[in-house]
């Protein structure tokens, strides 16, 4: 049975929708960090503010919003302490406590859902949400059984009054459970790269265990797997004929200097990954368009490197009337061989990729496309890699890494144990696509003698411990 789609039509316009967030046509909208947050808590923890409290609202003539919704929560709070305050006029005190907008979105992971309140799953805002659940592949906070018999996850501890007001924001008037794990298209895919997938899921388990740093550093974390995912996918991207690994991508501390004689800075930097930058779209969305996705069986969308594996001699015709019909539909300036009979289907994908990136090639064609996919590589380099993207001088950009950023970074990769010894440690951080060469890693125990994380338990460096900060 053929992996490609039934009809197999070149289309006038190239279409994206997977593994990738930024478009050719309106790459210049904000992207939204606080909303991919909410969106990632509420399939990490698989809830969802209630039917009961949006028809309230609706049915109240109240526009559904953060704040409506906050004070639908404030007034079931409020019936509850009526039962246990001995004075009325305590309750102001606690609502000013723990139910103020800016207060309550660090209450509890589960704060953030209410951001969501006025968003469909067609609004824009989840292009890049969705990079996030594709990464996740399904992957939630698994809840365990108490001696009451209650399932609950691993909670911060509190006092009275705010385990009350926590209590009532997690009971089923206010949180529904969610239970579909699709992208917001309605279409899930495989990871495109399995080893950061892997990564991303036993990082989130981690912050799961500690609900008060996960509240903290969440869109941290995700703007530091943003950016991972962006240069590992424009390194990956060419190499469709196998599953893509973890590739060198080095960074500096801040306060360190840059020069050109730390030649793996300079030869596996950003300028390195951005030079593959214009990969990205015609790869991916030709790779979209061979696919048919079934979404009422819940087919996955497949990456570039798996759906070539699955092709086979049988797909031969059909791939090359697809290029043709491709190429004619392009109007390049420039000629292939497409009549040659004795190819095999590697080639002929091979031949669809270069047509699909050659339309972008402003020596290449007339059309508008060029300018559309430069767009798309500033949309790159603003909205995924400025976090950590500096210029220095002649060196050009090179990537940077802040001390909170490298604090994080850290605390995931000991992950649940209490220590590591450095060099499993930066083991660790190479599996999650961050490189640093012998000068940054002197820096590195410089940085984590100094923060006092740091156990040495001789001169030699296999006998430095790197602890954990959480």
């Amino acid at each position: 049975m053929t992996i490609l789609k039934k009809n197999l039509d070149a289309l006038a316009n190239n279409s994206l929708n997977s593994y990738f967030p930024i478009r050719t046509r309106n790459s210049g909208d904000p992207y939204d960090w606080e909303y991919a947050t909410s969106v990632v808590v509420r399939n990490l923890y698989r809830r969802s503010v209630s039917k009961d409290v949006v028809n309230s609202l609706k049915k109240a003539g109240e526009e559904v919003n953060f704040t409506n919704a906050l004070r639908v929560l404030a007034s079931k709070t409020k019936s509850k302490f009526e039962m246990v305050l001995d004075e009325e006029a305590l309750w102001p005190v606690i609502e000013d406590m723990y139910l103020k907008e800016d207060i309550f979105k660090k209450l509890a992971p589960e704060s953030s859902l209410f951001g969501l309140l006025p968003y469909t799953a067609s609004n824009s805002k989840n292009r890049l949400a969705d990079l996030f659940l594709s990464l996740m592949n399904g992957f939630h906070l698994k809840r365990v059984e108490t001696g009451s018999g209650e399932a609950t996850l691993k909670r911060v501890d509190r006092n009275f009054l705010e385990s009350k007001v926590v209590d009532c924001l997690r009971s089923e008037e206010i949180l529904d459970v969610f239970e579909d794990k699709k992208l917001s298209k309605g279409i899930n895919e495989k990871p495109y790269l399995p080893f950061l997938t892997e990564a991303f899921k036993k990082d989130l388990d981690l912050l799961g265990q500690y609900p008060a740093y996960l509240i903290d550093n969440l869109t941290s974390l995700l703007k530091l797997y943003g950016f991972l995912y962006t240069a590992q996918l424009a390194l990956n991207i060419k190499g469709w004929t196998g599953e893509p690994k973890s590739r060198p991508v080095y960074f500096i501390m801040e306060n360190e200097t840059a020069s050109r004689e730390r030649s793996e800075l300079i030869a596996h930097g950003y300028q390195n990954i951005a030079k593959y930058f214009k990969f990205i779209f015609p790869y991916l969305s030709a790779n979209e368009s061979l696919q048919s996705v079934n979404k009422s069986e819940n087919q996955h969308r497949l990456p570039l490197w798996e759906l070539a594996s699955k092709l086979d001699d049988g797909d031969i015709e059909a791939l090359k009337r697809y290029t043709k019909s491709f190429y004619e539909s392009r109007n390049l300036r420039i000629n292939y061989d497409l009549n040659e009979n004795d190819r095999g289907v590697e080639e002929w994908l091979k031949i669809l990729l270069k047509i699909s990136l050659d339309q972008f090639d402003k020596n290449k064609t007339d059309s508008s496309r060029p300018g559309l996919q430069n767009k798309f590589v500033t949309s790159i380099e603003k909205e995924l890699c400025n976090e950590f993207c500096r210029s220095r001088g002649q060196l050009g950009k090179i990537l940077v890494m802040n001390q909170d950023y490298l604090s994080l970074l850290t605390n995931i990769c000991i992950g649940k144990n209490e220590k590591l010894r450095f060099h499993e440690l930066l083991k660790e951080f190479s599996a999650r696509g961050v490189y640093f060469d012998k000068q940054s890693q002197q820096a590195l125990i410089v940085f984590f003698e100094r923060v006092g994380n740091v156990e040495r338990m001789s001169d030699s460096g296999d006998a430095v411990y790197v602890r954990k900060t959480i």
